[in-house]
């Protein structure tokens, strides 16, 4: 339990460990009754318990003595007990012993708040690898709530649970059904319903009623403010933070405290009238006596209360309006701001906070050997056990034994028929259990607070509220009596904090806010570095988006100009497919561009298994549309270099296209179905990260290998057939821009590929770099092949037959000097088989008149034939020479028509 029942007990502790308590419950806490062991067999060990005053009458007298049965003797177990009234020297006395590295205790039992004493100095020992170990099953049946939040501290486990208390809203059915109430949803409601039953007489008890019982005595109170405020301030889970902001230690008070102790004004004003004067005993007293209509109260009001089917359990109230942490002011819980919250349809949203005091756990000194710790860690998880903790949390219906009241904190735990056996009754306890599952499970579960000095900021707090309550008793309050405690409250709650990381700076030691953040499991998360690509993302994109930008150009200029003799020449079907393939290859930034930040697991993964695929894809495109380009070219120069008619279509050299796209495919479908790329962060060490694509197996080895072979070996066929087109004409092959843009290729990838593997673990740096990779090959390849064709477009191509000449002479000079006739002699020998006939002209503008119209033929020749190259083949002399009517390599379709 977080709250103690009685608190009027004295006591001092002593130095050597041992202790003097004369309380009204517990005459004997030092001692255990006689064991097992006699004088003649000393036990082989003793565990020495340091622990709060609460709870310590069942320890000593029964658990203590039950594990020294279970050890045969074997281990004695001796218990040093610190009053109630001393909290602050209870918790003072861990942290004093973890800061100097001392082993006088080997077990220290208490509520989870001792967490924030000893964790910090590494005073508890981590208890993960022996829970694995020998404890897991029974690990993993306690509430994920209990065993990863309260006993764990930055992903240690540094305590074990046996008690777990969530805060639970009751009332008496019998007054509720009577005045036909429903349990109230929010606290707007529960003060609604207070009002309306409050001093009335109950027919059928006659008796008085009392509208709300809270008891708000210091030290008993604090729960009940901790849950009205939290239902404003915490929408998003724990690691959020309910009283102060995880993210900068800020306390959450503003405009959620105004309304906190608003409602709290209501609340007493319809409640007990001595509830400034009781403690926790008030709330439950008076639903035993049927008196009060609603409360709250812990698990063990259920367990204890002889009312049978006449107490009803239900979810605490919520509120409606969240706290704006950007403004503090309070705002109308919508679906965005509130995710957790639960719509109704005459209210709208309603924020639910479920309040877990943590209960009650033990942890083991750092500082002892490791036999002790082991020894220790078998105390805790025998007492801890399914078996064991059963008797605690499931006693017979009604027990008031002081050792009944533990609450439910594992699965097992949940099973109604073992608290039917003990004679709960069935629906009451379906009702309580549900209560215990949606609180526990919900994703807004609110946690105690356990950082250093949180007694003394409880203790603030407390006062505070008392102080305000007592004030405002009898008379309406104002916003601004609410807002100067609110202000006073803030104030003094940073002057704590300041204070300690004053003294923690001159000390060395850890401040609050990472601690804090630690206990909340939020450190790592809030202050690591993650290393994300940040803005240089958009610098990347960027260049994508200018890529694509100047493929479509190029290829809306293509497709406009596609009857032009430029466009025509260069094949237009491989320049659009050039066009595409950079496209393709250029989309690969932006998969690049995506890590953890503000995208999902599963887009991550998508994004990952895209980039072999858009890489790999858009280089076969551009290669084998250029190794098809020249392939073509180089077919039509080699026929025509040996005085052959063929006809050279596209379709005739997209062969070897399809076979390299299909076997592309292949590989990249076999790796994503067999090893697909998935994103993953690799921590360097405790706050520093990356995130990076990598496959999940080893089989991705083979599958980059054989893409690389399958890649380069197109890249190589492509510089082959440029280097046999490198006597053609740069306007139909364009070898010369082929060549330099593969030698750009080549330094980029000599130079960008090291550098990959140098700032592999810098996402930033790696992204940039592989975005100027691929900038620079893509618009290499765009420039270098299109900038030339648009060049002469817009000249017009004026020259036209000095073009022709030097067609000409590449042939005979280029193709074949040394076997093939001249130039000279085949249009002679051509000619004088032709009878010789020539055609020549008197002036220039005959000249002209006939070239035009020479032009009109070969473009009427190449569309009806489907031709791109037939300027290669129609020669026009100056006036000076003939002029040939028929072509040396002139497709077979051709040659009637052209003769």
């Amino acid at each position: 339990m977080a709250t103690n029942t009685t608190d009027n007990t004295t006591g001092i502790l002593l130095a050597d460990g041992g202790c003097n308590i004369t309380t009204a419950t517990c005459n004997s806490c030092c001692s255990a009754p006689p064991s097992n062991t006699t004088s003649e067999e000393e036990p082989e060990a003793v565990i020495k318990v340091f622990m709060f005053e609460y709870r310590s009458q069942e320890f000593v007298e029964l658990i203590g003595p039950r594990f020294e049965e279970h050890t045969n003797g074997r281990v004695k177990v001796d218990f040093s007990v610190v009053p109630y009234a001393e909290g602050d020297t209870f918790l003072s006395e861990i942290e004093n012993g973890a800061r100097l590295g001392l082993g006088l205790y080997d077990v220290f039992v208490s509520s989870p708040v001792i967490v924030g004493s000893g964790a910090p100095y590494n005073g508890f020992a981590d208890m993960t690898e022996y829970i694995k170990t020998n404890y897991l099953e029974e690990w993993l049946d306690i509430f994920p709530g209990f065993r990863e939040s309260f006993s764990s501290y930055n992903g240690k486990i540094l305590m074990i649970p046996f008690d777990g208390d969530l805060l639970h809203f009751f009332y008496n059915k019998n007054i509720l059904e009577y005045y036909n109430f429903q349990p109230p949803r929010t606290w707007q409601e529960y003060n609604d319903i207070a009002e309306q039953v409050h001093n009335k007489v109950f027919p059928p008890t006659n008796k008085t009623l009392v509208g709300s019982c809270l008891g708000r005595a210091y030290g008993a109170g604090n729960a009940w403010t901790a849950q009205v405020l939290s239902s404003m301030t915490q929408t998003h889970g724990a690691s959020q933070g309910s009283f102060f902001d995880t993210k900068d230690m800020t306390p959450l008070t503003s405009g959620a405290m105004v309304e906190t102790l608003k409602i709290l004004e209501m609340q007493l004003k319809y409640g007990h009238p001595d509830e400034l004067n009781r403690t926790i005993d008030l709330n439950q007293i008076s639903m035993e006596n049927e008196e009060c209509m609603l409360s709250l109260n812990w698990g063990h009001a259920f367990v204890q209360s002889s009312n049978q089917g006449r107490l009803g359990v239900g979810r605490v109230p919520g509120s409606q309006k969240v706290l704006d942490r950007e403004t503090g002011k309070l705002v109308t819980c919508n679906k965005d701001i509130c995710p957790n919250a639960v719509y109704y349809d005459d209210i709208g949203f309603v924020n639910y906070a479920p309040f877990a005091g943590g209960g009650w756990g033990g942890a083991v000194n750092g500082n002892i050997s490791d036999e002790k710790k082991k020894l220790a860690m078998e105390f805790l998880t025998f007492f801890a056990s399914k078996e064991e903790s059963r008797k605690w949390v499931i006693p017979k219906v009604g027990s008031q034994e002081y050792y009944a009241g533990y609450d439910a904190y594992r699965l097992s735990h949940m099973n109604v028929e073992d608290y039917v056996e003990q004679g709960f009754d069935r629906e009451q306890t379906d009702a309580y259990l549900y209560s215990i599952k949606e609180g526990l499970a919900s994703p807004n579960l609110v946690l105690e607070i356990r950082i250093p000095e949180v007694a003394k900021m409880g203790s603030i707090v407390d006062i505070a509220v008392i102080n305000h309550l007592n004030t405002t008793k009898g008379i309406t309050a104002t916003d601004q009596m609410r807002r100067d405690v609110m202000t006073d409250v803030t104030a003094n709650l940073t002057k704590i904090i300041s204070d300690y990381d004053a003294r923690a700076t001159i000390e060395k030691m850890e401040k609050i806010l990472p601690q804090y953040q630690k206990l909340r499991g939020v450190y790592g998360e809030l202050n690591e570095n993650k290393n994300l690509i940040g803005e240089v993302r958009w610098v990347g994109y960027a260049l994508g988006f200018v890529i694509i930008a100047m493929a479509l150009l190029f290829g809306g200029w293509v497709a406009i100009n596609r009857k032009h003799r430029v466009v025509k020449i260069s094949q237009p079907i491989f320049l659009h497919l050039i066009c595409f393939g950079v496209v393709v290859l250029s989309c690969a930034i932006f998969p690049l561009g995506i890590d953890d930040s503000g995208s999902t697991e599963r887009g991550r993964d998508a994004a990952c298994a895209s980039i072999p695929w858009l890489v790999s894809l858009g280089l076969s495109l551009i290669f084998s549309a250029l190794f098809s380009k020249l392939w073509r070219i180089n077919k039509v120069f080699a026929a025509a270099a040996t005085m052959k008619r063929v006809v050279v279509t596209a379709k005739d050299v997209l062969t070897p296209f399809a076979i390299l796209m299909t076997l592309n495919f292949i590989v990249l479908l076999s790796w994503t179905l067999v090893d697909p790329m998935v994103f993953e962060r690799v921590y360097t060490d405790e706050l520093t990260s990356y995130g990076r694509c990598v496959p999940q197996g080893n089989q991705w080895k083979g599958f980059v290998a054989t893409l690389a072979i399958l890649n380069f070996t197109a890249l190589v066929l492509v510089n082959v057939q440029a280097y046999h087109a490198r006597s053609i004409n740069d306007e139909l092959s364009e070898s010369k821009y082929i060549g330099l843009a593969t030698l750009s290729m080549f330094q980029i990838l000599l130079v960008g590929i090291p550098l990959l593997a140098i700032v592999y673990d810098t996402p930033s740096a790696y992204f940039f770099v592989w975005c100027g990779i691929i900038f620079i090959i893509c618009t290499t390849i765009l420039l270098l092949i299109f900038v030339p064709k648009v060049i002469r477009w817009k000249s017009g191509a004026s020259d036209r037959s000095t073009t022709a000449n030097k067609f000409s002479s590449n042939w005979s000079h280029g193709n074949n000097a040394s076997s093939a006739p001249s130039h000279s002699s085949q249009v002679e020998n051509k000619n004088a088989s032709r009878g010789d006939k020539r055609v020549s002209f008197d002036d220039k503008e005959s000249e002209l008149i006939h070239r035009e119209k020479m032009d009109e033929i070969k473009d009427l020749v190449m569309e009806k034939h489907n031709i791109d190259i037939t300027s290669i083949i129609l020669k026009v002399e100056r006036a000076d020479e003939a002029v040939p009517v028929a072509d040396y390599a002139q497709p077979e379709s051709m040659a009637d028509e052209s003769a």
